[in-house]
């Protein structure tokens, strides 16, 4: 891909079972499809091997994730996968951001509209916001909206293993636990949506430069996804 194009490397999960629809670009100018230079889709099994990658189809406005997974991988039970964008910044006056559909096919949990989560400093220059941290924070609503939470930590360094501080906080209590993660490889991180009769507040992830970070929600009886959403970056 041409290095005079601005770049975004971004990031999400695929797990078996779901529809998954990625929309390519959300932002467009007046010309409809002068939008996006290039998209190259890779994807990394759990410890980081590359199980294939693809280039898709710039004027393409939505793509079937869970169909190129499987041509790509064959069956698998969850990959992550990256998504590496090159375009005009003329089109762009801010990052472009890939939006997604999730829904497992005949189940009567509702379906889920997530952003796909920018990483490895994926904000232009050029907007000023060159001082992101590499702290960032979910905090859950009020009323529990599922039984089994969890956080997805993916790690897109090629070279470097990322070691993150992952912590749960319940009212005053928290619970913290330490991950390393080698380069594409990713995990699960089960966060306990009780703990000592407090419940679930916030969590917080600490590393030294930012990952693929989603928290995860599952209902107790099927296990459906009822929370899939990235973790929010603190900026100085």
């Amino acid at each position: 891909m041409s290095s005079d194009r601005c770049a975004l490397l971004s990031a999400t999960f695929w797990e078996a079972g779901y529809r998954h629809l990625i929309e390519t670009v959300h932002q467009r100018d007046a010309r409809a499809h002068r939008n996006l230079d290039a998209l190259v889709i890779a994807v990394h099994d759990p410890d980081g091997a590359l199980l294939g990658e693809t280039s898709i189809d710039p004027r393409k406005e939505v793509f079937d994730l869970g169909t190129l997974v499987e041509e790509i991988a064959g069956v698998v039970p969850r990959v992550m996968v990256s998504l590496e964008a090159r375009y005009d910044e003329r089109v762009f006056p801010y990052r472009p951001h890939h939006y997604a559909f999730l829904h497992r096919p005949g189940s009567d949990t509702p379906p889920l509209y997530y952003a796909v989560n920018a990483v490895l400093g994926g904000v232009p220059d050029r907007v000023g916001a060159t001082n992101i941290n590499n702290f960032e924070t979910y905090v859950f609503r009020q009323r529990p909206s599922a039984a089994r939470y969890s956080i997805l930590l993916g790690n897109l360094a090629r070279f470097a293993t990322a070691e993150a501080q992952v912590t749960a906080y319940y009212g005053s209590r928290r619970g913290p636990v330490e991950v390393a993660l080698a380069p594409k490889s990713h995990r699960e991180i089960d966060l306990p949506s009780e703990r000592e009769g407090h419940r679930l507040e916030r969590v917080e992830v600490k590393a030294l430069f930012r990952l693929a970070s989603y928290v995860v929600g599952r209902r107790a009886d099927s296990g459906d996804l009822v929370l899939f959403d990235h973790l929010f970056t603190y900026i100085k």
